[in-house]
């Protein structure tokens, strides 16, 4: 199968491709572009979105207009969450969009569901947009909004903690620099397939490109993939994983299945791309999976807030 091409925004508005004025709320549009399609796979008419690490709450915001009847974000930051209240909450916390303060990774999900000012309704997806540069514990220290630790997924075991307990579908972003084979092991051993997949290729930020080493050793360990044949000197991709719970009688048949092995095999076709349309995906002769692919080409911001 063909991947889908997808050259333009087509989920945030002009509202939410304006920089934050506080440099401490993060502001990257292509991943929060990422994170809404990734959502939008799974979103069913009538759901509820747990959204963990919320951010400028702009991607809550986007999967309500995509469908979901409740989002709900939590993050960490107390400014992002103040932004995030201010532009896209109701006044009185009644509407669709609502956001709380607290760090998921230390709540139980009965906890992480209790910071919702009402019951979120089944059926309930649980997304992330988590940090996911791998970088050494020193340089992790110096950045909390991209740090993902040493093999860039220091989050996703949280995050897969509470979409097991309370999703009936979940969707991550990590970078192809971001272990993505022990991902997919993780999401598996959850109880969830990957459903579908969409790629963004994007430049390095300028903390990556600053502190490289741990994505390099990864790179040389074979377990993340770096995009060096294309129009940006260092660039990676994001990689939107949407998933479902596996069916009760068991695993998906290999063929309909996404492995750790066949993700890298795509990352690495893809890395032999000259262009953001990553062309090489429409030409290989075994595609590595046969599911739903989306190719997400953006325009590069002039600002990204990485803090």
């Amino acid at each position: 199968m063909k991947p889908a091409r997808v050259t333009a925004y087509r989920h945030l508005t002009p509202h939410d491709l304006t920089p934050p004025s506080s440099s401490h709320v993060f502001f990257e549009p292509a991943d929060t572009e990422i994170g809404v399609w990734v959502a939008r796979d799974l979103i069913s008419d009538g759901c509820a979105v747990l959204d963990l690490g919320s951010g400028s709450g702009a991607a809550a915001a986007a999967m309500a207009r995509a469908g979901a009847a409740r989002v709900h974000g939590i993050d960490s930051g107390e400014d992002t969450v103040a932004w995030a209240r201010k532009h896209y909450a109701s006044s009185d916390g009644a509407g669709p969009v609502t956001f709380a303060h607290g760090d998921f990774t230390a709540l139980s999900p009965v906890e992480l569901l209790a910071t919702a000012p009402a019951p979120l309704r089944r059926p309930l997806v649980v997304t992330s947009n988590p940090p996911y540069v791998p970088l050494t514990p020193r340089a992790d220290a110096l950045r909390r909004s991209v740090g993902g630790g040493t093999d860039g997924l220091k989050l996703i075991p949280a995050v897969i903690t509470h979409g097991r307990a309370l999703g009936d579908g979940l969707g991550i972003t990590i970078g192809s620099y971001s272990s993505p084979r022990k991902a997919i092991g993780m999401v598996e051993s959850a109880g969830f397939t990957v459903r579908a997949v969409t790629l963004c290729p994007l430049p390095f930020g300028d903390f990556t490109r600053d502190h490289p080493d741990q994505v390099f050793l990864l790179e040389e360990q074979g377990e993340a993939v770096v995009w060096r044949s294309g129009p940006y000197p260092l660039a990676y991709f994001i990689v939107g994983l949407a998933c479902h719970r596996t069916a009760p009688e068991g695993a998906a048949p290999e063929k309909d299945r996404l492995t750790g092995d066949g993700l890298m095999e795509l990352l690495r076709t893809a890395a032999r791309s000259r262009t953001t349309r990553l062309e090489t995906l429409d030409g290989a002769a075994s595609p590595p999976w046969a599911g739903p692919l989306r190719v997400v080409d953006l325009p590069q911001p002039d600002v990204r807030h990485h803090w």
